[in-house]
C-alpha cells in the first residue's frame, strides 16, 4: 500500500465519520443546503431580533439565506405531527414580523420537528393579523386589574 493509498482510505474514513455526526445532530438537512446568517445554536449567546412598532423580541433557532431571501426556521424537539402545531405557526409567524420589520420580509418559514420532515409556512397577512392581535389581546390581560378580565366577567 502506497502513502497515496492511505491518504485515500483515511480521508475516506473521515469523510464517513463526518456524515454520521450530521446525521445525529439536530440541525436539519435544509440547513445545510443554504447558508445560515443567524443561529441560536452557537456557544455564543446570539442577540434577540426586536421590533419596537410591535412590542415584539425573540430568537428563531436559524435564519436562512435562500434563493427566496432571509427565511426563519425553527426546530421543536417533539414528533412531527400530521399538520404543524397552530401555537408553532404563530411563534413562526412572530419571526417573519420581526424579519419584516428589520427590512427583509420573508415569502415563508420552516418548521422542523423531531423525526419528520421540515413543513414550509407561508407567511400571510392573515397569519400576521392574528398574531398581532392575540398579542393586543394578551397585552390587555395584563394591564387590566386582576379579576376583571374581559372573558372571564
Amino acid at each position: 500500500m502506497t502513502a497515496f493509498d492511505i491518504v485515500i482510505v483515511a480521508g475516506a474514513v473521515v469523510l464517513v465519520v463526518l456524515i454520521s455526526l450530521l446525521r445525529r445532530s439536530k440541525v436539519p438537512s435544509v440547513a445545510y443546503k443554504n447558508k445560515p446568517v443567524y443561529s441560536d445554536h452557537r456557544e455564543k449567546p446570539v442577540k434577540a431580533l426586536f421590533s419596537s412598532g410591535y412590542g415584539l423580541a425573540g430568537k428563531p433557532d436559524f435564519i436562512l439565506h435562500t434563493k427566496d431571501g432571509l427565511l426563519p426556521l425553527e426546530i421543536k424537539s417533539s414528533r412531527r405531527p400530521e399538520k404543524p402545531y397552530f401555537s408553532d405557526v404563530m411563534q413562526l409567524t412572530s419571526y417573519c414580523v420581526l424579519l419584516e420589520e428589520n427590512g427583509n420580509k420573508p415569502k415563508y418559514g420552516f418548521l422542523q420537528y423531531n423525526s419528520g420532515k421540515t413543513f414550509s409556512v407561508p407567511y400571510t397577512e392573515g397569519l400576521k393579523s392574528h398574531l398581532l392581535k392575540v398579542m393586543a389581546e394578551m397585552r390587555a390581560c395584563v394591564e387590566e386589574p386582576r379579576g376583571t378580565c374581559r372573558k372571564c366577567s
